[in-house]
């Protein structure tokens, strides 16, 4: 369980280093959530990431309907 919540952790981590993002929780306090909680927190910043895609991605196609 506990090298779960390592690894849960890790990803979080990376996600946030990627994209430049400030945890509103502060490390320490991850180490204190449950498993389910850090994949509850895992889930909701890959969904933003793919939101982040998904709106770069229609942004990029305005372009290319004008230039058509």
């Amino acid at each position: 369980m506990e090298e779960e919540k390592k690894k849960k952790l890790k990803e979080i981590e990376e996600l946030l280093a990627t994209y430049g993002g400030e945890p509103e929780i502060a490390p320490y306090v991850l180490k204190y959530l449950s498993l389910e909680e850090l994949d509850s927190i895992l889930l909701n910043l890959l969904k933003q990431q793919s939101n982040v895609i998904e709106e770069n991605h229609e942004w990029l196609q305005q372009f290319k309907k004008r230039e058509i």
